[in-house]
């Protein structure tokens, strides 16, 4: 059985690593990696947003492992939020000591009060699950910042990806005494070497079947099986995987029913621009990451390259990426990227994360797809499109094709269940049959 795998980022060449069958991925990009890039500038190297690996799955982890064999590493999460000019260990609530004491006091008694009734949007989810306090002061005011949308108009169907901290550690950590919320992601595993890029090249093994430059343009049913074409050539498959944003997947299908067309296009999504700042010193050593729930400040969240890993940065020197979030074609995605630089560096100094005199290297890079928006009518939108490809036997695997809000490691997870069930099919038509 011949399979096509349409898109070359992580969960494209992670299926391709663990098929038995004959497989070829179709990249329209000059090299694989989607979102899993890494780009250098004047010796310093920079990843699209904070990629680190960690999983509850320790099957996923060997398998990371034997991949990456001794390019690989594991860094202890020192993640933090800045909140009111105070570093507070992350997650938020399991440091509730570091607060003030009026603002402990009510996050904690918001915490152990609530008595919400039973939550419909997102909103209201965070009062539910955390308190007034923690919702207002930090849980809707990041989530605002980075959705770009209001929290009421979000559903609950991805609140799962936030654990609910047990009440003895929110009473602990409001005590002073320290706690670690979601333990699983205590350590993550980065390459030594190369960025997160190396985890997509470590992937693509010898005699792999990748295509790059190969941007699909029509995808057609033929016979049993499906026609391809790239605008140079046609490539015939049994079975298709779509891996590459539905947004722009849906164009390349022909005869597809209004009602589907619509529901992708309703479904919301937002872009982002990563700035790249390099200072003279190793001041952006000593963290992971710092979440910036401050309105006023562009970015929401910066990571550490350099703690990642030291070959991320020249000796001597330690560099950080900033992330901003922007409804493709908004106000805010109308702005140059050198207006967002300098915004994001005149920001980053006002709060004391950086200092302007010392910043010697910079860049920035916008990406179209990023961030999946759980609006309220995204179940609605999203069951319409996965009953459709389910109904014509075509697979999606990745954020931007299954249209869900998950990490490096689900889209390598998912890539080996889905690896698992073509693999056991003998014939294509057993996969059209669910067997």
């Amino acid at each position: 059985m011949n399979i096509g795998i349409l898109g070359g980022g992580i969960s494209g060449v992670a299926l391709q690593r663990q098929l038995k069958h004959p497989s070829e991925v179709l990249e329209a990009a000059p090299i694989p990696g989607g979102l899993c890039r890494t780009f250098w500038k004047d010796g310093f190297g920079y990843d699209i947003g904070g990629h680190i690996l960690f999983s509850k799955s320790e099957e996923l982890n060997a398998f990371v492992d034997s991949v990456l064999g001794e390019n690989v590493h594991q860094r202890r999460r020192a993640n933090q939020v800045l909140f009111r000019g105070r570093y507070v260990k992350y997650p938020f609530e399991n440091d509730l000591g570091a607060l003030d004491p009026e603002d402990r006091y009510e996050c904690l008694i918001g915490y152990l009060q609530a008595n919400f009734p039973k939550p419909s949007n997102f909103e209201e989810w965070m009062y539910y699950a955390f308190g007034k306090g923690i919702a207002e002061k930090y849980l809707i005011p990041y989530n605002r910042k980075i959705w770009k949308i209001e929290p009421r108009q979000m559903g609950v169907e991805w609140v799962e990806r936030i654990p609910r901290p047990p009440v003895e550690d929110v009473v602990k950590s409001a005590l002073g005494i320290s706690t670690e919320g979601y333990t699983h992601q205590l350590n993550f595993r980065y390459p030594i070497q190369g960025g997160v890029e190396a985890m997509v090249k470590a992937f693509v093994t010898d005699g792999a079947q990748v295509v790059c430059n190969a941007r699909v343009r029509a995808i057609q049913k033929d016979g049993a099986g499906w026609s391809v074409h790239d605008g140079r050539q046609t490539r015939h498959y049994d079975h298709i995987v779509v891996t590459f944003p539905i947004h722009e997947a849906i164009k390349c299908f022909a005869n597809v029913p209004e009602q589907v067309r619509n529901a992708v296009a309703g479904l919301r999504y937002n872009a982002i621009r990563i700035a790249m700042i390099a200072v003279n010193n190793e001041s952006l050593m000593q963290k992971s990451a710092i979440y910036i729930p401050d309105p006023e400040v562009l970015p929401h969240r910066v990571c550490y390259m350099g703690y990642f890993s030291q070959n991320m940065v020249r000796p001597g020197t330690s560099s950080l990426i900033a992330e901003v979030t922007m409804p493709s074609g908004g106000d805010l995605d109308l702005m140059g990227d050198e207006a967002v630089l300098q915004r994001t560096i005149d920001d980053l100094d006002r709060i004391k994360i950086i200092r302007k005199s010392d910043v010697i290297v910079t860049d920035i890079k916008r990406f179209e797809y990023a961030y999946p928006v759980y609006d309220l009518a995204y179940a609605k939108n999203r069951k319409i499109l996965h009953d459709y490809f389910d109904s014509i036997g075509v697979d999606l695997l990745g954020r931007f094709a299954e249209f869900d809000y998950i990490n490096s490691d689900e889209c390598i997870r998912r890539a080996m269940a889905l690896a698992k069930r073509l693999n056991a099919a003998g014939q294509p038509e057993e996969i059209r049959h669910g067997k």
